[in-house]
């Protein structure tokens, strides 16, 4: 349990956090980096591309801004020349039912329609007609061209603003569909989170190989200390063995030197190798208690 605490410090100290882990905390680093750049990519690219289409509906929006002024002039000079025609009508008293009146609306036609699509009739007629015009028909003839140009014009802008106007619509009509920028920042989060669960495995991963390594460390550590007692113990076991058998022996000889003595009192060589029997073992007893005091002061330190 010592052990454990204090390790504990290592494992969420220095040891993850630190100098041993400064490549962890750089390839975490790496990671967010690179994840961010590329959200940022996404949402840089979305951007870009719905400036373009602002870009284009702003142009197309302006064109119809430009034609629709265009054309207020045109109507404006237009109906001018409309005017002109009325007022030169009145001014040399022409009637509807009148043969100049009727050849002018007909030389009128003539000039909105190409020559061939005139009848061989009509173009004779329109030959008679063209050198030999009134001053009233030559009049109304220059306003009604410069009218019908512009009648023209405002019909072509029309069409282009017609179109125009699509395609601002079809724009419009995409955007809706693809939602561009709100899938942009979808990716964005995506990739954020992915990036966070990532790092979050990393520093998980990290951690738990560093505790398995701790773990470990202690474990051989524990091992290596458990030995030691069980070998400290079977030296103990081994000694106070010893020391059982040397008091049986002693035993056993005290007994013989009685007997001896009570048999042999007067042999004085017999006496002289049981006392050195004797001082051997006393002798060997006393290595014995010694060596056991010696194996007791170890396994108390």
């Amino acid at each position: 349990m010592k052990i454990l605490q204090q390790d504990k410090g290592s494992i969420f100290g220095n040891t993850l956090f630190g100098t041993k882990d400064m490549d962890v905390r750089d390839r975490i680093a790496q990671k967010n980096h690179l994840y961010r750049k590329e959200a940022l990519h996404v949402r840089s690219t979305a951007n870009k591309g719905e400036q373009r289409l602002d870009k284009t509906v702003e142009d197309h929006r302006g064109r119809i801004s430009y034609l629709m002024e265009e054309n207020e002039k045109l109507l404006d000079s237009y109906q001018a020349y409309n005017r002109k025609m009325d007022q030169a009508k009145a001014e040399y008293d022409i009637k509807d039912d009148s043969q100049e009146q009727d050849d002018l609306e007909f030389l009128k036609k003539v000039h909105d329609v190409p020559l061939s699509a005139l009848s061989e009739e009509e173009r004779d007629r329109y030959e008679q007609l063209k050198d030999h015009m009134t001053d009233y028909q030559k009049f109304s003839m220059d306003c009604y061209k410069v009218a019908a140009g512009h009648k023209k014009q405002l019909e072509s802008n029309q069409r282009e603003m017609i179109a125009e106007a699509a395609a601002v619509r079809l724009i419009s009509l995409t955007r809706l569909k693809q939602h561009a920028m709100v899938d942009a920042e979808t990716a964005k989060e995506n990739i954020l989170n992915s990036a966070s669960k990532e790092v979050q495995g990393m520093l998980v991963s990290q951690a738990q190989e560093t505790l398995d390594q701790k773990t470990e460390q202690i474990k051989e550590e524990a091992d290596q200390k458990e030995e030691k007692q069980e070998e400290r113990e079977e030296r103990i076991e081994d000694v106070k063995d010893r020391q059982t058998e040397a008091q049986a022996i002693a035993k056993e000889i005290h007994t013989k030197v009685e007997e001896l003595s009570e048999q042999v009192t007067d042999s004085g060589q017999v006496m002289q190798d049981v006392k050195q029997v004797v001082q051997k073992v006393i002798q060997e007893q006393k290595l014995l208690e010694e060596e056991l005091k010696g194996v007791m002061i170890n396994l108390n330190v």
